[in-house]
């Protein structure tokens, strides 16, 4: 025996025997929550009809003054027709339980009552009420989520051809058709034309071989407006465990799919407008090389020009230094042919005349180089100091390009220029030291005195 069910009980106890209520009476209330006592059938009418709301049970006598067991039973059926009730009788009447049985009494005990065999009969009814309550309750709990779903969910049931049987308001109110133009329809009948028919088709095998699917449905409502819905559908069975037909809850998340979709195109879009200015710099670093090269390609000719301009210089000097060579030794010839010859005045007025060319050529000679000496320096400078710029302006643009451009080749090609220009010095001393070569020592320490 369950105590703490029987203490969750409230029991009248109806009894004309003040000796065998006050014992039973004080037995009992070990046992309940509550026992209410009446000593007859009018009294027990009373107590119920004032406390009816908190009896679970009713223990009577029949046979009592004003009012007996069976008629105020009567009474209490108007009332309620599911309370419990347990009679006792000193006598065995086929006719008081005749209609004891049509009134639904719940248990019929001879008296002297056995206490032990009431209470196990108590207990019993008390695991039934119990078992009663929670199924209530369970039910309550149904209902309410039912009406939660009900308010949050499309709600659709189909019979075991998959024809719609019922539709909640909210599904209505989502689609636009009323619960008229739906009921016998397919389930498929909002499909929206861009949905498979495959997938209504595997839906449908699925729930009729008993198992549950889940997908997301495009649909479309009564004026042609698009929704979108995250479904779940199960099959639904009889007692017997047959598939009867089907259960589907729809969430309406077409807000879902228009957000994502909003920002998978702002990503994009982002994308799209990194890759242009990434493009716009690269072109703008492109540019900006190519005008590099062409500015390289301008120098490398004024080197070469320059370069042929030293080779013509370096000729010419050779040449006023072989024409030198020539009058000196034609001096020596005259000053020979002096000491042979006696016509010294002619002699001395050739030789005056030698001199005075030979001081001219001296002149030139000393002009010349100066002039060359000048502008050999001068190239020099400028070269050096367009090298220097140049070298800036290849740092700068490297420094920018290598934050936008990792090519490779492209630094390959930068470090190419700039040995290219450190080669182009190396390409000027190379050509001092030519004519540090072919010039003689007077020369050469008037140039670089």
């Amino acid at each position: 025996m369950d105590k703490k069910l029987l203490k969750k009980l409230r029991l009248l106890y109806v009894e004309d025997d003040d000796v065998v209520r006050n014992e039973l009476h004080e037995l009992l209330s070990d046992f309940f929550d509550k026992v209410f006592v009446a000593k007859d059938g009018q009294e027990g009418f009373d107590v119920y009809h004032e406390n009816k709301d908190e009896i679970d049970v009713i223990l009577t006598d029949i046979n009592m003054p004003h009012l007996n067991g069976i008629d105020m039973l009567k009474k209490i059926r108007k009332d309620s027709k599911k309370i419990p009730v347990f009679i006792t009788t000193a006598h065995s009447d086929n006719d008081l339980l005749a209609k004891a049985i049509k009134l639904k009494v719940y248990e019929y005990i001879i008296k002297p009552v056995d206490v032990r065999y009431l209470l196990n009969e108590m207990n019993e009814l008390a695991n039934v009420l119990y078992q009663d309550s929670l199924l209530r309750k369970q039910n309550k709990e149904l209902e309410e989520y039912k009406r939660v779903i009900d308010a949050s969910s499309i709600v659709v049931k189909c019979d075991e051809h998959m024809k719609i049987s019922y539709v909640n308001e909210l599904f209505c109110q989502t689609t636009g058709f009323n619960e008229t133009e739906l009921l016998g329809q397919d389930f498929k009948v909002i499909k929206h034309p861009d949905m498979n028919d495959e997938i209504y088709t595997k839906m449908y095998s699925q729930v009729l071989n008993n198992n549950s699917w889940h997908g997301v449905l495009k649909n479309l409502t009564k004026e042609h407006k698009t929704f979108t819905t995250d479904c779940y559908i199960i099959p639904m069975l009889n007692d017997m465990g047959e598939i009867i037909g089907a259960i589907s809850i729809q969430r309406d998340i077409t807000d879902e799919v228009n957000k994502k979709r909003n920002i998978q195109l702002s990503l994009m879009k982002d994308k799209s407008e990194i890759f242009i200015r990434s493009k716009e710099g690269s072109i703008e670093q492109n540019m900006i090389i190519n005008n590099l090269k062409k500015e390289l390609a301008v120098i490398k000719n004024d080197f070469e020009k320059a370069q042929r301009d030293i080779d013509k210089y370096i000729y010419s000097l050779e040449k006023y230094s072989l024409q030198n060579k020539h009058l000196k030794t034609e001096l020596a010839s005259y000053k020979k042919k002096a000491s042979e010859h006696s016509n010294i005045l002619k002699l001395t007025n050739e030789n005056a005349q030698l001199e005075y060319r030979v001081k001219k050529l001296n002149e030139k000679v000393d002009e010349l180089s100066s002039k060359y000496e000048k502008q050999i320096h001068q190239m020099k400078l400028n070269h050096q100091l367009e090298i220097d710029d140049l070298e800036d302006s290849l740092n700068e643009i490297t420094e920018k390009y290598e934050a936008i451009e990792t090519d490779d080749v492209l630094v390959q090609k930068l470090e190419y220029w700039k040995e290219k220009a450190k080669s182009e010095i190396s390409r000027i001393e190379s050509l001092e030291k030519q004519i540090v070569a072919h010039g003689d020592k007077e020369f050469m320490s008037r140039v670089f005195k």
